[in-house]
């Protein structure tokens, strides 16, 4: 997983020795647990944070130029030169263009998180919103921080209850620095890729087969599969389906009976940038908006289990989990 992390060390509204351990923490426990920092190599937040990844990483055998990584205006004097550093192709990182082209450090990522900070923060926040990531705000040290923290909650609370639960990470009061950048850095993880896998199919007999191959490959890599016929929910049968597609780490889809339901749970998973695996049994004449999409045609259960966890396995090479 690659993590971008923007904010700044001046002007620090709640106690500032304490923010300042928290970045260096943070920029630890990141390479620590096997991810990638990105930052926009400008302000003290960067500095501070990639030279602590450094030192992680040379005390435990790794590379820091594969795992910091930074761009830079090519206007501005790059604050460090830890890890990679590359010149932006951007002119500037401004929301006033009218092809609005996000900054490398912000597209490549797939979680961000703001410590502090004032309007610049909020300028790479804003860019973090536009490319749809994962925007994590710690409300600790005040400033832009906790403005973002209390934004994104409310938004959370408005659409996803149980993350927005999870959220509240980051609001715990804690003097451990390095605990609190661990539970934030896992947080991250679990938002960008969950456990559960939400499944879209037909509730047809002759599809229990199905669902139970796609709960096989699943497992093997420690994710449930969920169908919402099978949900003991008393939620009504739509909201269901919104949320287990809102909140699974991917979708897979079986597109073999060609049904608006199902194209509409499609079309709605894709749209939230969920990644889908669409299966379909081999003969199935798919529609022109779904050709072009990669889909597993499978015949019997074996080869659908294997295929299946082909697929799982490159969704968690991905995120690097």
């Amino acid at each position: 997983m690659k993590i971008f992390v923007g904010g700044s060390l001046k002007d620090v509204q709640r106690d500032p020795d304490f923010c300042r351990q928290f970045v260096v923490a943070l920029g630890t426990a990141i390479v620590r647990q096997g991810h990638v920092l990105l930052t926009g190599c400008r302000s003290s937040v960067d500095q501070e944070i990639a030279s602590a990844a450094q030192v992680w990483l040379a005390g435990n055998a790794g590379n820091p130029k594969d795992r910091i990584i930074s761009y830079c205006l090519e206007r501005d004097k790059p604050v460090h030169t830890v890890g990679t550093v590359r010149r932006s192709a951007l002119s500037d990182w401004e929301m006033n263009h009218a092809d609005l082209v996000v900054p490398e450090q912000i597209a490549q990522a797939d979680a961000t998180i703001f410590v502090a900070g004032g309007e610049g923060t909020f300028w790479s926040k804003n860019w973090a919103q536009f490319a749809r990531k994962l925007i994590l705000g710690i409300p600790r040290f005040g400033g832009a921080g906790q403005t973002i923290y209390n934004k994104e909650r409310a938004r959370l609370a408005e659409i996803a209850s149980a993350v927005a639960g999870d959220y509240e990470t980051l609001n715990v009061i804690t003097d451990d620095m390095s605990d609190y950048a661990t539970q934030v850095v896992r947080l991250a993880e679990r938002l960008v890729l969950p456990r559960s896998v939400f499944t879209i199919m037909s509730f047809k007999k002759e599809f229990i087969d199905v669902f139970d191959s796609c709960k096989d490959a699943c497992q093997k890599y420690s994710f449930e599969a969920e169908r919402t016929d099978e949900s003991a929910s008393s939620e009504p049968i739509l909201p269901r389906i919104l949320n287990g597609i809102r909140n699974s780490a991917f979708v897979i889809a079986d597109v073999s009976e060609l049904s608006s339901n199902v194209f509409y749970e499609v079309g709605y998973a894709k749209g939230l940038g969920k990644e889908v695996i669409l299966i379909a049994k081999k003969g199935t004449e798919l529609p022109f908006d779904l050709k072009d999409l990669p889909t597993l045609f499978w015949e019997t259960q074996r080869d659908l289990k294997k295929g299946l966890e082909e697929r799982v396995e490159r969704v968690v090479d991905k995120y690097g989990r």
